[in-house]
């Protein structure tokens, strides 16, 4: 159900999209096992908060890129974060911990949660992540993903990561 949500939305936009049916994974390293191989950028997905969790920030990235918390909360002028809950997650975006992606903005119905994407992806060529759900994985062109993006209220920052 989640998952064809944002399948209906995708063709809505016109956007065309691959599923890989996988087994479920909860990390980017459990993905890595059981994703065959692919010519698409997996992106990592970190669900955050500030201090006192009134405002929540997602960050999208390449899989392979290390996040340092404290450099990203410097570098983008924001105060002490730290990781979300899996209550919260729930709340603003009605995904599970290891379902998180871009596609969760679909359920903010306040345009409460900001995105922040590495723009290494814009270059990417294809991208690869979950639709909701961690048992299928959707590759679609990196430009099409910022058609999807630009589709969204939600405020977006394509930042240096």
């Amino acid at each position: 159900m989640k998952a064809q949500k944002v399948y209906d939305l995708l063709n809505e936009l016109s956007i065309p999209f691959e599923i890989i049916e996988h087994e479920a994974a909860l990390t980017v390293e459990e993905m890595e096992g059981v994703l065959p191989e692919m010519d698409a950028q997996v992106c990592k997905n970190l669900f955050l908060r500030d201090q006192k969790g009134k405002q929540h920030y997602l960050v999208v990235m390449a899989k392979e890129k290390p996040f340092n918390l404290k450099q990203f909360e410097e570098k983008q002028g924001l105060g002490k974060m730290s990781f979300a809950s899996e209550k919260r997650l729930m709340k603003y975006l009605d995904v599970p911990s290891g379902s998180v992606s871009p596609f969760g903005l679909i359920n903010d119905d306040n345009d409460h949660v900001i995105l922040y994407i590495d723009t290494d992806l814009k270059s990417a060529g294809k991208v690869g992540v979950h639709p909701n759900v961690n048992n299928a994985t959707i590759t679609f062109s990196s430009s099409d993903l910022e058609k999807y993006l630009k589709s969204l209220d939600n405020d977006i920052y394509w930042v240096e990561l």
